[in-house]
């Protein structure tokens, strides 16, 4: 069964395809080339920008949690940098939509507008940009991928945790030791004491159901960080007192 992720990129190259076409289509006629083909295809290129655009926003939405779990600490400026970028191309292509319809229904006449062969530059560059950027969050930190969590840190963390487990090592040092950046790198959104940063305040504990709900399939599916692994960061958790408590 596709996944939401999935989704999001069957609808995002639908707008990578259509968006530059129509630029091509666009600059194609305006030079007087191309003839009754070009005329005709433009259209039908501009509007499958829009809807590639319409699409690829409305996914990405729904798939906009997964980043939020799946991209430690400052990574998720990637995640920013690619949402607001999107919602700018999506702004752009409505604009030069919406301005080449005019220019071609104004008293029947082409006015061959200045600004909608701006815009398709823009939107181009836009979609060239955003691309680079969703790459580095899928291929280097593994955002959409399902139980992705067998990627890098995720997988080099729990290494770490079975072997200092499987060595006797206390299960709050080696709790603590994988909560740290250069663990599982859980504080690098949770904070070096769990209080909370871009992800929430853990301090004094969670239970498992409530880790799982969250990470799953995404950093920390169940191949990689077991029960026993949870158990251990979550006996270090509550050593520390939860915010606001006073002793």
């Amino acid at each position: 069964m596709p996944h939401l992720s999935e989704l999001h990129g069957a609808a995002t190259h639908l707008a990578v395809v259509a968006i530059p076409l129509f630029a091509i289509l666009h600059f194609v006629r305006r030079a007087g080339r191309g003839g009754a083909a070009v005329v005709g295809a433009e259209p039908w290129a501009l509007g499958a920008a829009v809807l590639g655009v319409a699409a690829s926003g409305a996914t990405g939405l729904l798939v906009w949690g997964q980043a939020q779990t799946e991209l430690r600490g400052q990574h998720f400026r990637l995640g920013n940098a690619h949402f607001w970028l999107g919602i700018a191309i999506a702004v752009l292509a409505v604009l030069a939509a919406g301005d080449w319809w005019r220019s071609r229904r104004a008293d029947g006449v082409d006015h061959r507008p200045v600004i909608v062969p701006i815009l398709a530059v823009l939107v181009v560059v836009g979609v060239v940009v955003q691309g680079y950027l969703g790459g580095r969050m899928t291929y280097e930190h593994g955002v959409g991928v399902y139980d992705g969590g067998q990627l890098a840190q995720s997988a080099t963390g729990a290494s770490r945790l079975h072997v200092a487990l499987a060595t006797g090592t206390p299960m709050v040092q080696a709790g603590k030791a994988a909560f740290s950046a250069q663990g599982l790198g859980c504080a690098r959104c949770h904070g070096d004491l769990a209080q909370g940063l871009r992800a929430p305040p853990l301090a004094g504990g969670r239970e498992l159901p409530d880790f799982r709900r969250v990470h799953q399939h995404g950093l920390f599916p169940s191949s990689v960080v077991t029960d026993r692994d949870f158990a251990a960061i979550d006996a270090w958790l509550k050593t520390l007192a939860p915010a606001g408590r006073r002793d």
